[in-house]
């Protein structure tokens, strides 16, 4: 379950790689070794029936560059960006509410440092597009 006001680190479920923001652009949202820095967590704040994620390091939100698309990516913005989050097994999916794009570690869940997080369509077996949430 996801809790407002609690902060996490979405952990990818393929790779176990975890949603950075990076320090090369300080923008880009890439898969990286957990090292518990703060540009790796993101506190929950719901909102009715989606959920918005501000990075701990920044304050800026989880969001996306341009129209959601497939391989649109995944971003920090500086106003609240909602998503749907649905459970999928024992981990989550995030989507762009209203759509059918979720959030995906690209190139099949790569788990090299710097794979772009993106968005993508639900691949049923695509466990780079599903997220632990794990408490920060």
């Amino acid at each position: 379950m996801v809790n407002s006001g609690s902060t996490y680190i979405f952990v990818n479920e393929k790779a176990g790689t975890v949603a950075d923001l990076s320090g090369g652009d300080n923008k880009s949202i890439i898969g990286y070794e957990n090292h518990n820095g703060d540009n790796q967590k993101w506190h929950a704040e719901q909102q009715g029936e989606n959920f918005t994620f501000k990075n701990v390091a920044t304050g800026q939100y989880l969001g996306i560059e341009g129209e959601p698309g497939e391989n649109t990516p995944v971003v920090v913005v500086d106003h609240p960006f909602e998503w749907h989050v649905t459970q999928d097994d024992e981990s989550w999916r995030l989507w762009v509410p209203g759509t059918k794009y979720n959030m995906d570690l690209s190139d099949h869940g790569n788990p090299a440092p710097g794979t772009p997080v993106t968005l993508w369509g639900k691949w049923a077996a695509g466990r780079n597009q599903c997220w632990r949430l794990q408490d920060a």
